[in-house]
């Protein structure tokens, strides 16, 4: 598929999928990550399905104008085929992050775009160490590297606070998705043999370290994390 084709063909499935589901609710649930779900009744297919469903026109705005935004640049600079793995590996992996980080929540439930999103986005930080952007929230520019530190941090820190249940955000399939296109953006620079700018080296410390950081606390001292959900 020719360069850039292949993020509007993105934003045009989830568009129609988003109306699809708006008229079957019945279908509409199993596109829903809800973690009992997976775990008791092996639906695995959620944890791929989810990341094609969102919760309104808002959620589906938000993150379809992102990959409007991010997608086209990053897609043109390694091909429409590693531009899809990385847009889908980053949905999987965010969804195994959420399950693996909630595990013991049993009533975790998200769907959406975000990780594949936030994967395109990271691997974008690494392809242009350069490049500046812009919030929705904040329209000052800032680095790309320092912006991904930024959100890495934040999105740990809040998940761990109470309002984030009520906040319906999945920081953790952020995080995940986050990770997984930063990780093989990394890797593809480093096949590619051009060695890692400065600004590179201080996102994947700063901004993916973090991710991993946080996924071995939970790992090996799981009572330190997520106070509020006991």
């Amino acid at each position: 598929m020719a360069a850039i084709q292949l993020t509007y063909l993105l934003i045009g499935i989830n568009v129609i999928v988003f109306f699809y589901l708006n008229s079957h609710p019945k279908t509409a649930e199993r596109f829903i990550l809800i973690a009992d779900r997976v775990r008791r009744n092996k639906e695995y297919d959620r944890i791929f399905l989810s990341g094609f469903s969102h919760l309104d026109i808002l959620h589906l705005l938000f993150n379809m104008l992102t990959l409007y935004f991010f997608g086209p640049s990053l897609e043109e600079s390694i091909g429409a085929t590693l531009y899809f793995l990385i847009f889908l590996g980053s949905i999987i992996a965010g969804n195994l992050y959420c399950l693996f980080m909630r595990k013991e929540d049993h009533n975790y439930a998200a769907l959406g775009a975000s990780g594949g999103v936030m994967g395109v986005i990271y691997a974008w930080i690494l392809f242009r160490p350069d490049g500046m952007l812009s919030l929705f929230f904040l329209p000052i520019p800032i680095p790309g590297w320092f912006f991904g530190i930024l959100f890495s941090i934040l999105s740990i820190v809040l998940s761990q606070l109470p309002k984030a249940e009520s906040a319906r955000i999945s920081h953790e399939g952020h995080l995940g998705g986050a990770f997984f296109g930063g990780m093989i953006a990394a890797i593809l620079l480093y096949i590619q043999g051009e060695g890692f700018l400065a600004n590179q080296i201080y996102f994947i410390l700063g901004g993916l370290g973090p991710i991993l950081i946080f996924a071995l606390v939970k790992l090996f001292v799981p009572g330190s994390i997520y106070k509020h959900l006991r």
